[in-house]
């Protein structure tokens, strides 16, 4: 499948996109979690049942599904992301194909409209209130017995990696978002433009995405750290978690 690579924006990290509303980047290759819900959205697709990839960037993981057979509906808050990853689609897929702006938490969908969600790095630009309305909402989203994939950066990754000792003794503390860093701004590289970046990052972490999930009715398939695609990679860069609603 061609995907007009040549369209994406050129980047100085490799294994990394950087998005053009400067809300952070897409990993250019697929985390675990996110190929399984290319297939398993692949093989949704063919039952004709429609997906939902949000925050999706220049589509990386609507390509992969898509590749798969999945029906998608690829979902951003930056317009132009999904202006690129529509020329990305190739003919054939274009029938099972759209898209759609919006941001969380505000964005809504119909009610058991998706068998499958993938929210891959998104979840970490919100607060705490805002991250578990945004899991409800995806709860109403999905068919009974549909999955939910979240992959959101954790505290040992991205310019916060220096707080990661301060997240420990916050979690160890019993603080709900020990990962919260709301001077983001004041990390960003020297020469930086911070106009457009956001002013706080909540990094996440397997247990954290696990609360907050079976708060909102689900049932917990897996959970773990998970590695960036990146060349320095350690192991621990994501947060990933698979989630299915129980069947009616």
């Amino acid at each position: 499948m061609a995907n007009n690579d040549n369209l994406l924006p050129e980047s100085p990290v490799q294994g990394l996109i950087p998005t053009l509303n400067k809300t952070g980047w897409m990993t250019e290759g697929l985390d675990d979690y996110s190929a399984e819900f290319a297939a398993y959205a692949g093989a949704a697709g063919h039952s004709g049942e429609e997906s939902l990839d949000i925050g999706c960037a220049y589509g990386v993981a609507t390509l992969a599904a898509l590749e798969a057979g999945a029906r998608i509906v690829a979902c951003d808050i930056e317009p132009r992301h999904l202006e690129i990853l529509a020329q990305r689609v190739p003919a054939e897929a274009q029938p099972r194909f759209r898209s759609r702006p919006g941001a969380l938490p505000d964005i809504d969908f119909p009610a058991a409209g998706f068998r499958a969600i993938l929210a891959a790095r998104v979840l970490h630009f919100l607060d705490g209130p805002q991250i578990e309305t945004t899991v409800r909402k995806m709860y109403t989203w999905l068919k009974p017995g549909g999955r939910l994939y979240l992959v959101a950066d954790t505290p040992y990754t991205g310019p916060w990696y220096v707080h990661a000792e301060r997240y420990e003794t916050r979690k160890a503390a019993g603080e709900p978002w020990p990962g919260l860093v709301d001077d983001y701004i004041g990390l960003l590289p020297a020469g930086v433009d911070p106009e457009g970046h956001p002013q706080f990052i909540n990094p996440l972490d397997p247990d954290i995405m696990t609360r907050v999930c079976t708060a909102a009715g689900f049932e917990i398939s897996k959970a773990a750290f998970l590695s960036s695609s990146t060349p320095r990679a350690r192991g621990n860069e994501h947060a990933g978690i698979v989630a299915v609603k129980p069947a009616a």
